[in-house]
């Protein structure tokens, strides 16, 4: 693997307050990260419905303006977890493999297919 490949997670926790850091740590992230770095937005405790501020829609168009895949996430009950580190593994992987003429590894085709396939959801 090319030594200046890194994967970078930004999990958000579910508040408002939150949720501006991350739009601030990926303006930075694009701004000044080398451009082989992998990216994905995770919403952390998917499963304190009660205290949830940001909605699934609000991290998704997040997700969406910085060309990202989201999926969220709960580090209490496993939901996701390791889907995400296996996705973003994935993708480190096909790119330090990949022939110039191979089609691009779809980090979010993946996880969306993964997420149908377990039916939604992951532990």
């Amino acid at each position: 693997m090319d030594s200046g490949t890194k994967a970078s997670i930004l999990w958000a926790i579910g508040c408002h307050c939150e949720k501006s850091l991350e739009q601030a740590w990926l303006t930075e992230i694009h701004e000044y990260a080398q451009q082989d770095v992998v990216l994905m937005l995770l919403g952390n405790k998917a499963d304190a419905t009660q205290e949830r501020a940001v909605k699934r829609e609000e991290g998704e168009r997040l997700a969406k303006e910085f060309g990202v895949p989201f999926m969220e996430t709960s580090a209490k009950s496993g939901l996701n977890v390791e889907l995400a580190f296996t996705a973003v593994a994935k993708e480190l992987k096909h790119r330090s493999m990949k022939e110039p003429s191979e089609p691009k590894f779809k980090l979010q085709e993946y996880v969306n297919k993964e997420m149908k396939t377990s039916g939604c959801c992951r532990s």
